[in-house]
């Protein structure tokens, strides 16, 4: 049993790629199958929130299903039948839209015509001038030499062709022969629906036990957020498709385009079409408006309906009416829709995108289907202090400008300092300490970080807090290196911007120098920049330092994110260290404490 668990956790890379190349051939091959399927599942989807509605009012499952069903094919055979009469009473009337179509192509003929003809005179002369010299002999010719050296060859004989009429039979095969395919898949999936509505929670189980009930958990959870997630895309995406229809048929009637209802209906089917529906349904009002209209006034309108209709779905109605995303990339949307447009052709492309919110679900699950939740999810797969040292290592300043600005524009300063900037400085710092970065890298690394960080200084504030606060005078010292600097660095802007007097040292001091810089110049607060992994042996002796030779002087140890080193939060209190703070909130917060007791001790002995 042994050796066949760990032969299982050790099975070959190759699998994954054979087992997707043999899933895509099967979704190829068997697509007569797995199409209506397909759309059962999804029209199941959204059909089965007003069952389980029916069956609270205490209606059985049966009757349910049956009553969901009926509405259901009623609403698409209604507004199927009206769509039919809006095309025969567009046909009947084209020929009369004819003449003004023809019009307005002369006119706009008339206005390029002079350009066009040119081009189009030079590309003749080219292609007479290139077809001298390959003339072949022409087909009289052909007939001449035939009829002299072949006479029994008569070419100018005429073969008459009699039509016989058509049967009854065969005309009624005519007009059924395309709408038998379309007919019989509708109402295979409308079968499989209401077999699926009725045993939704068997089949929910037979998935489980077919996936696995070693991890019924994560099977469970994934069948529910992918239900969840994709039940209320396709409900909402419905109710949105149906706003937008209805408000374009209205839109349409008020311009004056004819058969409106038409349109309007197009509109809703169309629009599950991701990307190119919308504009499909749009350019055949914008069509009919230029036969209808005499003038252009009438095609601007149709043409400005349909763009601030766009604009209003996609930026108020999407956003409102979807509470959580799909999940999926606008990448993962173009991908998915070709893709499965190339492997079910025009249905595919209705059906890409439930189809892939559901793979970057499960790929959320899966260990072998990852890749899918990674290409084509929507959520970043780097963490923002892993993108912004990605781009310090690429040397892109602007990206991390840009990135930073993103975060503040709906967090603090502090806050970003504390969540992005200290993190990435710790990957750097554990980079630079595995030999994984050269002299160079480092150099560059740490330029830029300080210059995001002169970047982002605040402006000056009033100087109320410097009346308050400001006889209280504040050393910012990096313990060791230029990470550690950077560190010091954030203290000083964030405190400044607190109304302190605050200065800054450099990590070029010694240890000794700090020490004797921090008591000559009688500063109240010392504040001794920690950056881990290194930096607090040297931060330790510079409170001994300060201890032995005046212990009336205010220390604090920034120690960051070093929340889980007891032992070094130790060494540092019995070196002489009033707080250790281990995180960037604390050590602020210390330092505001330290200051307020020496300008409320120092308030007294003024007066």
């Amino acid at each position: 049993m042994r050796e066949n668990g760990e032969n299982k956790a050790r099975s070959p890379h190759w699998i994954t790629p054979v087992m997707l190349t043999i899933a895509v051939a099967a979704l190829y091959f068997a697509k007569v199958i797995l199409l209506p399927l397909a759309l059962a599942v999804l029209l199941s989807f959204v059909l089965s929130p007003l069952v389980v509605r029916l069956e609270r009012l205490r209606i059985g499952r049966l009757a349910s299903v049956i009553l969901v069903a009926a509405v259901t094919i009623t609403a698409i055979a209604g507004v199927g039948w009206l769509a039919t009469n809006q095309i025969f009473e567009l046909s009947k009337d084209l020929p009369a839209y004819k003449n003004n179509l023809i019009a307005k192509i002369r006119s706009v003929r008339a206005t390029t015509s002079g350009t066009f003809e040119e081009a189009q005179e030079a590309i003749q002369d080219i292609g007479e001038e290139l077809s001298k010299g390959n003339d072949k002999p022409s087909e009289k010719s052909n007939a001449k030499i035939e009829g002299l050296f072949f006479p029994w060859l008569n070419t100018e004989s005429a073969v008459k062709v009699v039509e016989m009429p058509p049967s009854p039979l065969s005309q009624l095969q005519t007009w059924l022969g395309p709408l038998v395919a379309p007919l019989s898949t509708s109402g295979l999936v409308f079968v499989l629906v209401i077999f699926i509505l009725i045993k939704r929670e068997d089949l929910r189980n037979r998935m489980i036990h077919l996936l696995g009930t070693s991890r019924l958990h994560a099977t469970t959870q994934a069948i529910d957020d992918a239900t969840r997630r994709l039940s209320r895309y396709l409900q909402m995406q419905l109710l949105i498709n149906v706003i937008y229809g209805t408000v374009v048929a209205i839109g349409l009637a008020v311009v004056g385009v004819p058969n409106a209802m038409l349109w309007g209906v197009f509109g809703t089917s169309l629009r599950f079409l991701p990307y190119v529906g919308p504009w499909i349904a749009a350019a055949m009002p914008i069509t009919l408006s230029l036969a209808v209209s005499h003038g252009w006034m009438m095609p601007i309108e149709v043409i400005a309906l349909f763009v601030v209709m766009e604009l209003i779905v996609n930026n108020v109605l999407e956003p409102w009416l979807y509470s959580s995303t799909s999940g999926v990339s606008s990448f993962g949307v173009i991908v998915a829709a070709m893709f499965w447009t190339w492997l079910w052709g025009p249905v595919g492309l209705v059906l890409a995108m439930p189809l892939t919110v559901c793979l970057v679900v499960v790929g959320k699950y899966v260990p072998q289907l990852s890749f899918v939740a990674v290409l084509f999810g929507d959520r970043s797969t780097l963490e923002p202090h892993e993108q912004l040292y990605q781009s310090l290592l690429s040397s892109h300043e602007f990206e991390a400008t840009q990135l930073a600005e993103q975060y503040l524009e709906s967090e603090s300063l502090s806050k970003f300092y504390e969540e992005v900037l200290i993190p990435a400085l710790h990957l750097a710092e554990r980079d630079r300490h595995a030999d994984l970065l050269n002299e160079r890298q480092t150099s560059a690394v740490a330029q830029s970080v300080r210059d995001l960080v002169d970047d982002l200084t605040p402006a000056p504030r009033a100087e109320e807090g410097e009346k308050a606060k400001g006889r209280v005078r504040v050393l910012c010292a990096p313990a060791r290196d230029w990470a550690d600097e950077v560190v010091a660095m954030i203290l000083d802007q964030l405190l400044r911007d607190e109304g302190l007097s605050v200065e800054l040292s450099s990590c070029r001091l010694s240890t000794s120098e700090i020490v004797h810089h921090a008591l000559e110049d009688r500063f109240d607060i010392v504040v001794v920049a920690i950056l881990p992994p290194l930096g607090s042996r040297a931060a330790k002796y510079v409170c001994k330092g300060l201890r032995v030779r005046q212990s009336s002087q205010h220390i604090v140890a920034a120690l960051m994110d070093g929340a889980s080193m007891e032992k070094t939060q130790q060494m540092l209190k019995q070196s002489g260290a009033n707080d250790v703070a281990t995180n960037l909130s604390d050590t602020l917060a210390a330092v505001r404490r330290a200051a307020n007791l020496r300008a409320a001790a120092t308030l007294p002995a003024m007066s």
